[in-house]
């Protein structure tokens, strides 16, 4: 970790030029997630399609990570300054997975089950917020209390999508400071990285603790060979996703197809829940070699 990758500084390079072109909004489909989610008392769609209406001059069904984390905020999670609301920290974890699944269509299932599987889901996503939220290293401590918990603890969210729910809630939090998502693009990213290797099938700390140090050095050194304007961890996070998408494409239409990391990532949810079902690592296996096949395609295209 001693000298910043040059895809990093590249891509920094190029975000700069672009003026810090923040991530666009893109369309969610309010009536999918209606479908699935819209019996459940404690989501409240419509007060997710408010926020992108009043961020949005009028459009209901664009999002993006300003108005998600919007609805993370203290002030709406607690609104009495006192104890969680759970609704409110539902909606917000619904929200988090609206943004996280984008335009793919699994979402509205995925997150139905880990919402129903957990029969006390609701007052573990309330834990969760709590810690999250608490302390200065709060997404930390959130992440390993979830670690510590067994398999059927919030069943079927793995970290590459439980810290999308983790990251908005210390991005809004004036306590905390931010965590940013380490999912399958992250990792697969880091894997070009000596003596790097990030674990997102499973919850594992040391991975994710190793993954927020990385940052916490690349930005003090870009800050140092770049200067300007200090960066955040999450400016980061975006910086590695907008470089597996080439040159060409990493500020490009928000619209556009999922990416093949994107589809990959969510593959790698999938599999990961069958290969505990059967008790296996073989789905693992494979979907590793599939990925090591994309990489490979791509370097020689």
């Amino acid at each position: 970790m001693a000298t910043i990758p040059s895809t990093l500084l590249d891509v920094y390079d190029r975000w700069i030029r672009a003026e810090r072109r923040p991530q666009e909004r893109f369309v969610w489909r309010p009536e999918s997630w209606r479908k699935r989610l819209g019996e459940m008392d404690l989501v409240d769609l419509d007060a997710i399609a408010d926020a992108c209406e009043q961020a949005g001059n009028g459009t209901r069904d664009r999002i993006d990570r300003e108005i998600v984390r919007g609805l993370h905020s203290p002030a709406i999670l607690r609104p009495d300054g006192g104890s969680y609301d759970p609704k409110a920290v539902v909606t917000a974890f619904v929200a988090a997975m609206i943004w996280g699944y984008g335009t793919t269509g699994y979402g509205p299932y995925r997150t139905a089950r880990v919402l129903t599987t957990d029969t006390e889901a609701v007052q573990h996503l309330v834990d969760v917020a709590g810690y999250a939220q608490g302390e200065s290293a709060g997404g930390v401590k959130s992440f390993e209390h979830i670690a510590g918990q067994g398999r059927n603890y919030l069943k079927y969210l793995g970290p590459a999508f439980g810290t999308k729910f983790l990251y908005f809630l210390t991005a809004a939090s004036d306590v905390a400071e931010t965590t940013p998502v380490m999912d399958g693009v992250i990792r697969r990213w880091f894997a070009g990285e000596p003596d790097i290797s990030l674990v997102t099938s499973s919850w594992d700390p040391r991975s994710y603790r190793t993954y927020l140090s990385s940052l916490d050095t690349w930005r003090k050194e870009l800050l140092a060979v770049r200067g300007g304007v200090e960066l955040d961890r999450d400016d980061l996070e975006f910086l590695i996703f907008a470089s597996t998408r080439r040159d060409a494409n990493a500020w490009g239409d928000p619209f556009e197809a999922p990416t093949v990391d994107q589809l990959l990532d969510l593959l790698e949810t999938e599999i990961v829940d069958l290969d505990a079902q059967r008790g296996s690592t073989e789905g693992d296996r494979l979907l590793r070699q599939l990925a090591d096949w994309v990489s490979g395609s791509e370097e020689t295209s």
